[in-house]
């Protein structure tokens, strides 16, 4: 078996047309950029006045049900979807939208002021 030398530069194959270019480093958005796109909080979701975010683990707790009937409902279409929105892979649920779901479960889909 023959012994293969370690590169630490680029390789270079004459046979291949294939050229490799350079990675450019990526940076966070500067402040400017975020102005330029028109992001500033008044574009963010809203959450209601405790803005408290509730985990699965919470709004099961709150509902009195397994996590997998909460993740259930986040897949139900029409009036028994739980609200809630994704922040990667994690489901977030604001506690008065949760709460305001939940008076008009009772109510039999009627929301009332």
């Amino acid at each position: 078996m023959t012994r293969r030398s370690f590169h630490f530069d680029w390789r270079n194959d004459p046979d291949s047309s294939r050229v490799h270019g350079l990675r450019v480093a990526v940076s966070s958005p500067s402040a400017e950029s975020v102005a330029e796109q028109g992001l500033n909080e008044s574009t963010l979701p809203k959450t209601g006045a405790s803005g408290r975010l509730l985990s699965v683990e919470e709004v099961a707790e709150l509902l009195q049900v397994p996590r997998s009937w909460v993740y259930d409902r986040t897949r139900s279409r029409g009036m028994n979807r739980i609200p809630g929105f994704r922040l990667g892979k994690y489901w977030r649920f604001d506690e008065d939208e949760v709460l305001v779901w939940i008076k008009r479960q009772r109510s039999g889909g009627r929301v009332s002021a």
